[in-house]
């Protein structure tokens, strides 16, 4: 195994990781987190958070006054 500095010593900004990367790799990279998301989507289930949405938007339109 490759000896590693600690995470203190080998901090280093996103932006200078990507910069340093070919465009085929960000492609890929890219491509993969878009279908991580969409999964993430599809497997949540379909109530899950939208009972506090859908209230909220409703309290929202019937609580305004009028005057």
């Amino acid at each position: 195994m490759i000896a590693r500095p600690s995470s203190s010593e080998a901090q280093v900004a996103p932006a200078q990781v990507w910069s340093a990367l070919s465009v085929d790799v960000v492609s890929c990279k890219i491509k993969l987190l878009a279908q991580l998301a969409l999964y993430v989507v599809i497997a949540r289930p379909p109530d899950e958070g939208s009972g506090e949405e859908r209230s909220h938007a409703c309290s929202t339109s019937n609580d305004q006054n009028p005057s």
